[in-house]
């Protein structure tokens, strides 16, 4: 169990990671003006909105959260959020990876990860149970804590996820395809200066092709996929003793405060934060 956070006038960012529920991520915030730029997790995100209200896309989809609304995000869809009233929000996230929902599934008796088509949900009872188990899991309550994060992420899934799973269009496959060996040529060699060029190149397509194929499947430009991309490799290595610098650097940022600035625009926190939490 380990934690970090960060103050700073009327904001306020906490974050702690579970050991026995596979090392589950788990933010505690309140922000006023903090903007989350638009960005992806390769986990699920769950959260309940505590006080205030927060606006948000999800993929191309706008919502306002108010109070007791929780929040779902499925992996790898694209979300970005403000405040959606002066007083900001206040609310509690976590991030479970595949392996954790995989449980939740196979206890459900799904034969697939389950997903979620709506991003806002209203269930007060489900809401409850979650603040209930994330209050538990950052006090490091570990027998309580998994219990009741398992039964309340399990609640969550048999009523709201979509139990035929996913089942895209032709068009959809061949742009994922795509969208696939673009993110190959990408974390091959993330501080290298891409163009639309090169990866149309690559695909044998137009750039015309390359900028729909992002959209289609990422719901962002080309340059939003790169960074997050990027994002993703250097929130890896902040687990290894490799500098800030040394991260920026191997990551294609242009130097460590680029880095500081991009972070925090999408995690919520700042890099130094995140590192100690380990």
């Amino acid at each position: 169990m380990g934690y970090a956070s960060e103050q700073t006038g009327l904001e306020e960012a906490r974050l702690t990671r579970h050991a026995g529920l596979g090392d589950l991520e788990l933010l505690t915030a309140r922000y006023r003006d903090h903007a989350y730029a638009l960005h992806t997790h390769d986990s699920y995100v769950f959260g309940v909105v505590v006080a205030g209200a927060e606006k948000l896309r999800i993929n191309r989809q706008a919502y306002l959260a108010p109070a007791g609304s929780i929040i779902v995000v499925n992996p790898e869809d694209p979300h970005d959020g403000e405040k959606g009233c002066d007083a900001g929000w206040a609310y509690r996230t976590c991030y479970p990876r595949a392996e954790l929902m995989r449980e939740v599934a196979e206890d459900l008796e799904l034969g697939h990860l389950p997903m979620f088509r709506q991003g806002i949900l209203d269930a007060p009872d489900l809401a409850s149970d979650f603040v209930r188990a994330h209050r538990l899991a950052v006090a490091g309550r570990t027998m309580e804590a998994e219990t009741a994060m398992l039964m309340a992420l399990r609640g969550l899934t048999r009523r709201f996820a979509d139990l035929d799973g996913r089942n895209p269009s032709a068009d959809d496959s061949e742009a994922a395809r795509r969208v696939g060996l673009y993110r190959d040529l990408i974390e091959a060699d993330l501080a290298s200066a891409f163009d639309l060029g090169g990866l149309a190149n690559a695909a044998h397509v137009t750039r015309f092709q390359v900028i729909r194929d992002f959209k289609r499947v990422s719901g962002m430009t080309p340059g939003q996929y790169l960074r997050d991309c990027r994002i993703h490799a250097a929130s890896a290595l902040m687990r290894t003793d490799k500098s800030l610098a040394e991260i920026a650097f191997e990551t294609g940022f242009a130097d460590q405060s680029h880095l500081t600035r991009l972070f925090k625009s999408m995690r919520g926190l700042p890099p130094g934060a995140f590192r100690e939490a380990k």
